[in-house]
């Protein structure tokens, strides 16, 4: 399966190849342009995080007879899971030359490889000079100077034969070998050596060069091979002789790997190719995103390629989609790597934000991950069993609840202050996705407390979810409008950020908000309460008002309102649900996905449906074959956390999947939307612990039937319109 083709209104869109170490980044032309803001204009090419290893390479034909030449441009991309093939049938000028250039990333190698095939489709012999360039750019990962790791003065070649050049940095253990299989010896290095792009930094040009004569209707085949170290030396050396000599092997190892995860969790709805390439993609497109570091661990990271490095809150998102589509190694390697950076920078409960594939913590926790965090242990545990790595992580759950409780909650309402998922300056106030997930976590640690057989910490964590809920529905709920509130604070809080909140509506174009905010600030004095007295705020409609109801813990009632008031156009879009009704300026896959696990918790699969739909609009916009960070057309070219917004509606809801793996036990609510009644709905290979299930299911006016495979004879569960089967069997018939 591939996705073929450059989106021609945007010739110059990125792509991402990855392996598990090193990822490869470029435009879908075949160049290598500078571009980026975290290291500026240094977030392309080639990395082995924590380093950088090349800014790009490029290609030169030269047509010796006609005296022509030509810095091969691609005409054609083609998207593979594995890679990228780039094709130039028209791209080289006059020269009878079409070509293809094929590359990858192994997944357990610190290198990559380029394969170029070059075929004379013209009359007589071709007369070739060929001039395969790199440019090699060796430094640190963002964030590193903050902890004082730099980059020497420049790269530093040394020629090991005319075919393979060593480069470090002369400063630190960095250090990259290109090499090549074309023919000859020419070769030439140096600091002012350039291809066809101007790139930035102190990096080292090197050329290999040499001439080809190629009969009509004959090819030529050659390869581009580059390794990396951030140890030694000889490390490089190695991965650079494993490259060369089995590049081959590699790539069919990897086809292997990718073709081993678009078999779990296999989702077929018959009639519905379209979502079953889709759901296929967002699983290759999330293994593009693990990230292994030697020494500093391996984890899913945000996106690439502006967030290739590690975040708390985006993985509580995407693990949630990660246990779904049956990888439980990578949500614990993940969350215990987050685990360890928290206890090494915090050490008080505080669940870090962002970290560094150097290791560095650039923030150390947003308060909504703290909550979510927690929650999200207890989910991990469901899926797992692993009753060792509950108990870790509990120990950090419990100071994290006293964090929040304490540190972060100074008034002793149950809803700790500080920013949440939307980090908007000055709103680092009682905020309601905070509020939500706090709930939520103290629920969780009553469970994880329960299972512990620790009876006093249950009773105490219960009191407090049951208080905290309460007060989320007492204390958000905004029952003119039917919403929940996006914070709540007093109005001597609000009144002074009035100018502020206003010049941000105006700078995104927004109308007529300073007589809204003011309304709400009068209409809050108005009541007659005490200017410290909390009232909620629906101050610019964020999407995290959905939270209520993706966490359960709105009151049914107030669940409904909540969400027929949210089905319309202030806060869905073509694309999806709004970042902020209010502004309407964004989409985000969380914010759609975030909205579409609400509707579905609440019984509202056609409604979840309509806005994966939307979201889909999106897919192979600008990279085919994924879904951008912003739908539907910017930021990160491929995002994390898009797994979470379709195997958690697919999987977990509308298959209705809910297991208890300590038990051995499968509990299966499944809720198809409309659209799919009378389609037969599968899901093969779906992967808990070590136990496989294949589920069929097929609903038609009411009736539930099909099959469930249940080799390892757990206890499963299914629950079907008040309708409840309970069998060991295994292979289980459903008519329900």
């Amino acid at each position: 399966m591939k996705v073929a083709g450059i989106n021609t209104k945007h010739p110059f869109n990125l792509y991402y190849n990855g392996g598990e170490y090193v990822k490869i980044c470029g435009t879908q032309d075949g160049y290598f342009p500078d571009f980026g803001h975290h290291v500026a204009n240094e977030m392309g090419g080639i990395w082995l995080h924590p380093i950088k290893l090349l800014d790009g390479f490029w290609l030169k034909l030269t047509d010796t007879k006609r005296n022509i030449s030509v810095w091969s441009r691609a005409d054609g991309f083609t998207s593979e899971p594995w890679g990228s093939r780039f094709q130039y049938d028209h791209g080289l000028s006059y020269i009878p030359i079409a070509m293809e250039r094929t590359q990858f990333a192994p997944e357990q190698v610190k290198g990559m490889t380029a394969g170029y095939e070059l075929h004379h489709y013209g009359e007589g012999e071709l007369h070739l000079k060929v001039e395969l360039f790199t440019r090699t750019d060796l430094r640190a990962v963002w964030y590193s100077d903050e902890v004082g790791v730099r980059k020497g003065a420049g790269d530093q070649a040394t020629v090991l034969n005319p075919r393979e050049v060593l480069v470090r940095d002369p400063e630190n253990d960095w250090f990259v070998q290109v090499g090549t299989d074309l023919p000859g010896d020419q070769l030439e290095v140096g600091t002012e050596l350039y291809g066809p792009e101007f790139t930035a930094g102190a990096g080292c040009g090197i050329a290999f060069r040499t001439e080809l004569t190629i009969p009509a209707g004959e090819s030529r085949r050659f390869n581009l091979f580059v390794a990396g170290s951030y140890v030694s030396a000889e490390e490089c050396a190695d991965s650079y002789r494993q490259l060369a000599a089995n590049h081959q092997e590699l790539l069919v190892e990897k086809q292997a790997v990718y073709n081993a995860v678009a078999d779990r969790a296999k989702l077929t709805i018959e009639g519905e190719a379209d979502w079953n390439d889709v759901f296929t993609w967002a699983k290759w497109n999330n293994q593009w995103l693990i990230q292994k570091v030697d020494g500093t661990g391996r984890a899913l990271t945000a996106g690439g390629p502006t967030y290739p490095w590690w975040f708390g809150c985006d993985n509580t998102y995407s693990l949630q989609g990660v246990l779904a589509i049956g990888d439980p190694q990578l949500a614990k390697d993940t969350l215990n790597l987050l685990l360890q950076k928290s206890e090494e920078v915090n050490g008080n409960g505080r669940f870090i934000h962002e970290v560094t594939t150097l290791g560095a913590v650039s923030n150390p926790g947003n308060t909504q991950e703290t909550a979510h965090y927690i929650a999200f242990v207890w989910d991990l545990f469901r899926w797992t069993g692993d009753e060792e790595l509950l108990r870790r992580h509990y120990a950090y759950c419990v100071k994290g609840i006293d964090w929040l409780l304490e540190e972060m909650d100074p008034d002793h309402d149950l809803f700790p202050s500080g920013y949440g998922i939307i980090e908007i300056a000055g709103l680092n106030m009682e905020l309601i996705d905070s509020a939500v997930y706090t709930a939520k976590a103290l629920q969780s640690m009553a469970e994880m407390s329960a299972y512990l057989q620790d009876a006093a910490a249950e009773s105490k964590y219960s009191e407090l979810a049951t208080r905290c809920i309460d007060s989320i529905n007492r204390s958000f709920w905004q029952e003119d409008e039917g919403l929940y509130a996006d914070a709540v604070a007093p109005v001597s809080d609000v009144a002074p950020k009035i100018d502020y909140l206003v010049s941000l509506a105006e700078g995104q174009g927004v109308t007529g908000y300073r007589e809204y905010i003011e309304g709400l600030l009068a209409k809050a004095t108005n009541r007659g309460t005490a200017d410290s007295a909390d009232h909620g705020w629906l101050l610019n409609k964020n999407w995290v008002i959905v939270t209520p109801m993706e966490a359960g813990i709105a009151e049914p009632d107030k669940a409904h309102r909540a969400l027929d008031n949210m089905r319309n156009d202030t806060f869905i879009g073509k694309y999806g649900t709004y970042l902020s009704g209010t502004f309407q300026q964004g989409t985000m896959t969380i914010s759609t996905g975030v909205h579409a696990v609400a509707e579905a918790a609440n019984g509202n699969a056609d409604a979840a449906l309509d806005l994966l739909n939307r979201m889909r609009r999106s897919f192979s916009r600008v990279l085919p074959g994924s879904f951008s960070e912003m739908s539907p057309d910017y930021g990160c070219v491929v995002q994390a956390w898009t797994i979470y917004a379709l195997a958690v509606p697919f999987i977990r809801h509308f298959f209705g999947v809910e297991p208890f793996a300590a038990r051995q036990e499968l509990k299966l609510r499944p809720q198809m939307p409309s659209a799919w009644s009378g389609k037969a709905c599968t899901l093969e290979r779906l992967i808990i612990v070590d136990a496989e299930f294949d589920l069929s299911l097929t609903e038609q006016d009411g009736v539930l039937t099909g099959q469930i495979r249940n080799d390892a004879g757990w206890t499963v569960t299914v629950e079907w319109n008040g309708q409840t089967i309970s069998s060991t069997e295994k292979l289980i018939e459903l008519n329900m």
